[in-house]
């Protein structure tokens, strides 16, 4: 019978030398890790416990624990670390640890933590209930992220009509006509620039019927943003009628926090409102990529294996991982990813977020949560981020201002339901 393993994440060589011969003492195979990267690389093979130490600059221990939570997160985590401040331990506890030991660990505080992980791993499982997703849901979580890795489900390419466009706009002295000939490459795009120059949001000073006088009258940037919107909208489709029902209200919430975003940017003086409603409407496809594989796994079975419930709950948990891939495969950018990466942080303060940075995510996550405050949501539970309060707070959105976004969110979804 083959031990129990664990790894452990601490630069410190001689803290976690001990930490290894004391695991070893009480039957366990440990493992040590000095890079975040080298701890994800030993928890792809498999681990039943990981200690890390939370409070090591080097290791970045709070960064790696997010990571270790959207990645495997079933995993029992304990944290080894000096020093520890209470908002470590709230942090730690919010990401779902289940013990905390002091540095230096004896083999008594050891021995106490595993026995607390294993009544607590037998008590979830006993009661039905645990943090991470069904087991059904993780082997297919499991399934999806080997066929990646292995190439046998290909992160969607960008459509070629965006590719063209995104090189075209690089040069700001770019022309309408030369924007003009590559959307006329793609009717169903156009048809769609068509449709939203018309809407009030665009529209107001008469009914616009071909594609040059959209492109004049919105400028470069707007079309630029139409012309991406429709061209991702066009690359999720859905068979089966329960997760088509569902894209379409994770699409519109996304549209709408979409031009959400972009008013508010304008409403703070940012530089580029324009490319905060991209960010905005990227920063959550990751969403609707592991929707489509769900669905396509779906189509499949011979019987229904998972709930709908259990599969956003796994789309929940996973998405933001899937969304920074994409934006990475897509040469959006190192924003966009980080973004797309980063935007359910409890706080966003981490040294990596530049000012710019920073306010972009508080932008979508204002975007976000009064979408989900007017019951555009799909999840049961809300998600992890700053409440609304704080992004308004970090933001300075006057209070006399707050009314009119929280308003904005009907006409907005108004606008979208013409161009969905």
């Amino acid at each position: 019978m083959s031990k129990r393993t664990a790894v452990i994440a601490d630069p410190d060589e001689r803290a976690s030398g001990e930490l290894v011969r004391l695991l070893d003492q009480l039957g366990l195979a440990a493992t040590a890790c000095k890079t975040a990267n080298d701890t994800l690389g030993k928890l792809d093979k498999g681990a039943d416990v990981l200690f890390l130490d939370l409070r090591s600059a080097e290791l970045r221990g709070g960064q790696v624990l997010q990571d270790v939570r959207d990645r495997y997160p079933t995993i029992p985590v304990v944290i080894c670390t000096a020093d520890g401040r209470k908002e470590d331990v709230v942090f730690a506890l919010r990401h779902g640890c289940m013990d905390w030991v002091d540095k230096p660990a004896t083999k008594q505080t050891i021995g106490d933590a595993l026995k607390r992980v294993a009544r607590e791993t037998r008590r979830q499982v006993s009661a039905g209930v645990a943090a991470a997703p069904p087991a059904q849901a993780r082997g297919l979580i499991k399934e999806i992220i080997g066929r990646i890795k292995d190439g046998s489900i290909a992160l969607p390419e960008m459509p070629r009509v965006l590719d063209e466009l995104q090189r075209l706009m690089a040069n700001l002295n770019v022309s309408p006509e030369e924007v003009l000939r590559v959307l006329e490459k793609d009717p169903a795009i156009a048809a769609k620039i068509l449709a939203t120059a018309n809407t009030a949001t665009y529209g107001g000073r008469g009914r616009i019927t071909d594609l040059k006088s959209a492109v004049t009258r919105l400028g470069n940037r707007t079309i630029s943003s139409i012309a991406q919107t429709a061209a991702l909208r066009g690359m999720f489709s859905f068979k089966l009628p329960a997760f088509r029902a569902v894209f379409q209200k994770m699409w519109t919430g996304h549209c709408v926090a979409a031009y959400l975003a972009r008013e508010l940017a304008a409403e703070v003086g940012d530089s580029d409102p324009e490319e905060v409603y991209l960010i905005s409407l990227l920063h959550n496809s990751g969403e609707q990529f592991m929707l489509r594989v769900f669905a396509e796994i779906f189509q499949r079975q011979t019987q229904q294996i998972l709930s709908m419930e259990e599969v956003l709950g796994a789309i929940r948990d996973t998405h933001a991982v899937f969304g920074a891939s994409l934006a990475k495969k897509w040469n959006m950018g190192p924003q966009f990813e980080l973004i797309a990466r980063h935007h359910h942080d409890d706080t966003y303060e981490s040294p990596e977020f530049d000012t710019r940075t920073r306010r972009i995510l508080h932008l979508c996550n204002v975007a976000d949560r009064l979408v989900d405050e007017k019951g555009m949501g799909f999840y049961n539970e809300s998600l992890p981020g700053p409440d609304l309060t704080s992004s308004y707070d970090a933001l300075r959105i006057s209070d006399g201002r707050k009314p009119h976004f929280a308003e904005r969110v009907d006409m907005v979804r108004a606008d979208v339901a013409v161009i969905s």
